[in-house]
């Protein structure tokens, strides 16, 4: 799947960082600097919200805020919180997967502890940014090299953990942050950073979230070309799969091999499932919620034991798909 170009020296395409100008996201990060005003901003967040929705924007400008010295408010111009904002000042670190690795090693979770201690160089704080606190790719013993770091971090540091789903994260990280909830975006914010992502015009933005099922994760992180006529064929699929056509369910779980695959698939089969029991026939409505729901928890149990992501769809709808054909 392409990827639009990332900003300089962070790990993230530079529409990511737009939602900082939504409104509810600027109110989070008043309220985030104005505890730091005070001297209780804890010292370990974790950020939830999905991936390119606002987290990344509200952890790097809170870190710009944090580290300047000169106005250490939002939107500061300075050229410190410039550097900050390119991923390039020496007082902030990101923590990510390393190129042709699928996990946040345990070395890199050391050598964050092992610098903690470290003054800041120009600004203020040093601030650490985790790109993913869930596991994975932050496994067991990346994070149980973080626990102490992340319980009692010094005065000058700020160590901000970002993820999406909060029960994939262990629960001893989980324990020693305080959570914030970043808004998601309204249907026009969502369609702003749709069109600034995948370069559309505003109606194309607008089709491709209702493709989505007004999805803004899975339409910001799928092929926009692509995503109509998958929605479309998966729509198909399921619907029939679900009137106990056990082929059609074996070829939505073969469609998650591909590259579209399960990443952006299986979250839009789970906001089509939604779609269909609001929409379909009566009588099935309760079966499609509880396919959506096995569906959900399968994503779950599969992305934190790494189990085949087929296999793993074939069993949450097998029992629906076969009730349905016995009804038939």
């Amino acid at each position: 799947m392409s990827q639009p170009p990332r900003t300089p020296q962070l790990p993230w395409p530079k529409a990511w960082l737009e939602p900082i100008a939504w409104p509810r996201i600027g109110a989070l990060l008043a309220r985030l600097l104005r505890l730091a005003e005070t001297a209780t901003l804890p010292g370990t967040l974790l950020l939830l919200g999905d991936p390119g929705l606002g987290r990344e924007a509200v952890a790097l400008e809170l870190a710009a805020a944090l580290i300047c010295r000169e106005s250490g408010s939002a939107g500061c111009p300075c050229a410190s919180c410039e550097r900050v904002r390119r991923g390039v000042h020496p007082d902030l670190e990101i923590v990510d997967v390393a190129p042709g690795k699928s996990d946040i090693s345990i070395e890199q979770t050391r050598q964050l502890a092992d610098a903690i201690a470290q003054r800041p160089f120009e600004g203020r704080r040093r601030v650490y940014i985790v790109t993913s606190a869930q596991s994975p790719p932050l496994n067991t013993e990346a994070a149980s090299a973080l626990l102490k770091t992340l319980e009692e971090p010094p005065a000058h540091a700020v160590v901000a953990l970002l993820a999406a789903n909060r029960a994939r994260v262990l629960p001893t990280i989980v324990s020693r942050a305080v959570e914030v909830r970043v808004p998601p975006p309204d249907q026009a914010e969502a369609c702003a950073l749709l069109a600034a992502h995948h370069g559309l015009d505003a109606d194309a933005a607008r089709q491709l979230l209702t493709a989505a099922g007004a999805d803004a994760a899975v339409a910001l992180h799928a092929e926009a070309a692509e995503l109509p006529d998958e929605a479309a064929t998966l729509r198909e699929l399921l619907a029939a799969a679900l009137a106990g056509d056990a082929l059609a369910l074996l070829r939505f779980a073969g469609s998650l091999r591909d590259e579209f695959g399960g990443p952006v698939r299986l979250p839009l089969a789970i906001a089509t499932l939604l779609d269909l029991a609001a929409t379909g026939p009566a009588e099935r409505a309760e079966a499609t919620l509880d396919s959506a729901a096995a569906l959900l928890a399968a994503q779950r149990r599969q992305a934190s034991l790494r189990l085949d992501l087929e296999g793993a769809a074939v069993g949450a709808l097998a029992a629906t798909v076969a009730d349905a054909a016995r009804r038939a």
